[in-house]
């Protein structure tokens, strides 16, 4: 029996669902990911997969994710785009259970490491809140995170840009401006990853010479100094408008309710 051509429309169906795989958003779930090594030049990473639409509301959660960077020698930096992390009934403390090391007790956290998974070392204190924390930077090539949900009524939405760089000589990499190396996959991407930290790798002028809007040096002039600037989202981001969820959405007490959806343009304290 001859074997019958396939029809053009079947075919251009084919390109297309390749076409897309390959432009396909380098996006991840926290939750989708607890107990996984991601090994990536760059990664969207969400709290969960309603982010900026509904909060995530699961008591009792613990979950790690550790983040390997591209290449052995990088370091990894990870930034906030948006963050919200609290318990609207926080869990009761034990008697002498609070300390300096944990400021966020007894409600929700998230805490970062570095080190080898086998034996990590955490990386600052456990950060809550409704304010975007600084950038946190690996001193070697693994970060991992680990959420918490503490209480009967956690709080949890955020966004964060992961990004594998190298300081020194670049090679193959991308210069940015501030001195920091990035893969050359991470130029101009189109969900306005800041994979430099200072905007240039998304630049209309050399050499990124990247199309369309670009980052405004005063969007970014906040970071390399370990600060948290202004921050804009991408417009699929944004969209999406604030986070809603069908349960109360009052802050934690002693919070200015108007600070919750003003959290995207937040900067540290």
């Amino acid at each position: 029996m001859e074997a019958c051509p396939l029809h053009l429309p079947q075919r251009l169906l084919l390109l297309g669902v390749a076409a897309l795989a390959a432009s396909a958003p380098r996006t991840g779930d926290l939750v989708e990911l607890c107990g996984q090594t991601w090994r990536r030049d760059g990664l969207l990473l969400r709290s969960h997969s309603e982010s900026r639409r509904f909060y995530f509301v699961v008591p009792d959660t613990d979950c790690r994710l550790w983040l390997r960077a591209a290449a052995p020698g990088d370091r990894i930096r990870f930034q906030f785009r948006f963050f919200l992390v609290y318990s609207l009934t926080p869990a009761s403390p034990a008697p002498n259970a609070s300390s300096p090391a944990d400021p966020c007790a007894p409600g929700s956290y998230l805490q970062f490491y570095e080190g080898p998974p086998g034996a990590p070392r955490p990386l600052g204190a456990p950060l809550c809140g409704l304010t975007i924390p600084a950038p946190v930077v690996s001193s070697g090539d693994i970060l991992g995170l680990r959420l918490v949900t503490r209480g009967r009524q956690p709080r949890v939405d955020f966004v964060g840009e992961v990004t594998s760089f190298r300081m020194g000589s670049c090679g193959a990499y991308f210069p940015c401006q501030n001195g920091r190396c990035i893969p050359p996959s991470l130029v101009c991407d189109p969900w306005d990853m800041d994979n430099c930290g200072d905007g240039s790798d998304q630049a209309s002028w050399p050499p990124a010479n990247c199309r369309g809007p670009s980052w405004a040096p005063s969007q970014a002039g906040g970071m390399d100094a370990g600060t948290s600037g202004p921050l804009t989202l991408s417009p699929a981001l944004g969209s999406l408008g604030p986070p809603r969820t069908a349960a109360e959405r009052s802050p934690p007490a002693g919070r200015d309710p108007a600070r919750q959806d003003a959290a995207p343009e937040g900067t540290a304290s």
